[in-house]
């Protein structure tokens, strides 16, 4: 097994060196910004968001993992109410809150039901790490919207399941 960083950011957009040249955003809270002389949108947003949503699934999928558990979350609900208030999506992320409720460490989330915790965590509400022990899936998510994951599928079959959504294997790793 070994660990895979999946990513927004274009291979063709990093220097010898490692380091990305392009000015994109990294965080929900972006949206509204400008980035190459266009704003940032909340459509913008949600579709990379659902890129990283499709690849996680497609991952269980492959795996044939049915569930993910909480192996660790931290969750700063003092912080909360200020997120929601400063929300670009403030609907959803009232909808997505109200889901807080149901997470604790060591709670199994069904694949069914997994779209709200990963948006969750992509929206910097939670810090959270997922795995599955059986199937040999552990799920990690980190600054600057990289995903962790350590698995053990083949790197092509992998590559092919990232790619296939719009997203890229770090070129660095």
């Amino acid at each position: 097994m070994s660990w895979h960083e999946i990513v927004k950011y274009r291979p063709e957009y990093y220097d010898e060196n490692g380091a990305y040249k392009a000015n994109e955003w990294t965080s929900i809270s972006d949206i509204g910004k400008f980035y190459d002389g266009k704003i940032f949108t909340l459509e913008n947003y949600l579709r990379v968001e659902q890129r990283y949503i499709a690849v996680i699934l497609s991952i269980m999928s492959r795996m044939d993992c049915k569930y993910l558990t909480v192996e660790y979350l931290e969750v700063d609900k003092n912080d909360i109410e200020k997120h929601i208030n400063s929300s670009k999506d403030h609907t959803t992320d009232s909808l997505l809150v109200t889901s807080l409720i149901q997470l604790e460490q060591g709670k199994r989330i069904y694949y069914k039901n997994i779209d709200n915790v990963i948006r969750l965590a992509l929206r910097e509400y939670i810090y959270i790490v997922l795995c599955n022990k059986q199937k040999k899936l552990k799920i990690e998510f980190g600054y600057d919207y990289y995903l962790y994951v350590l698995c053990n599928l083949d790197n092509r079959i992998l590559d092919n399941l990232v790619n296939s959504v719009g997203l890229y294997l770090d070129p660095r790793g």
